[in-house]
């Protein structure tokens, strides 16, 4: 299996983590990623030009940085409650199926917000938004309880990291975008903006112990 390339978003992961340069208060542009190819044709993803051989891949949006800011204060205080509340139950099925709690928590941060009650337009459900195809793979008679949606979706992940041989880029990527597109794209990490987006944001949360 070819082996992955993490993409790298400096900016983007700085916005999506709250931390905004006071030059950029008036707005900012989340999501430009940048793409160059190695002679061996793997791609190289970046949220700025590094060098000229960079190309702009998928353009962001602006946001004015007031809203954001707003959003980011209602949005902080729910998200610590829920994780208070969610905490206990990550540690149990992390120290059950064996991943480590600090990548189990920053799935959940990314996924739902730690909202056990989330639902996404694509029919994702609880904590950890599980699709109702995972859900009744694992079991799950009730997707926003929050034990068995915990249980099911560490399992589900502790599924993707043995078939990617503890390659946790990969199995995030089949987590957000789903196994067939990893498999579709070469065993590599599908060049879909919110799938870039998504991992690298899960392995910061995780790197840094999901502090904010």
């Amino acid at each position: 299996m070819a082996a992955a390339t993490v993409p790298v978003f400096p900016l983007a992961l700085a916005l999506l983590s709250g931390g905004l340069p006071p030059s950029l208060a008036t707005a900012a542009t989340v999501g430009n990623v940048f793409v160059s190819y190695a002679a061996d044709g793997m791609p190289r993803y970046a949220s700025q030009r590094l060098d000229g051989s960079y190309r702009l891949f998928i353009r962001g949006e602006s946001v004015p940085a007031a809203r954001r800011s707003l959003s980011r204060h209602h949005a902080s205080e729910s998200q610590q409650q829920g994780k208070r509340e969610l905490t206990p139950l990550i540690e149990h099925y992390a120290r059950i199926h064996q991943v480590t709690p600090e990548l189990v928590t920053a799935v959940v941060g990314v996924e739902s917000g730690f909202n056990a009650s989330a639902v996404s337009a694509k029919g994702a459900t609880g904590a950890m938004q599980l699709m109702p195809a995972t859900a009744a793979r694992y079991g799950v008679t009730q997707p926003d309880d929050p034990a068995q949606n915990i249980d099911a979706g560490v399992r589900h992940l502790k599924d993707l990291l043995t078939r990617h041989h503890g390659n946790v880029a990969l199995a995030l990527a089949a987590y957000n975008a789903g196994q067939g597109a990893v498999a579709r794209n070469g065993g590599r990490i599908p060049p879909y903006r919110e799938t870039m987006l998504y991992v690298p944001a899960v392995l910061a949360a995780a790197a840094r112990g999901n502090r904010p």
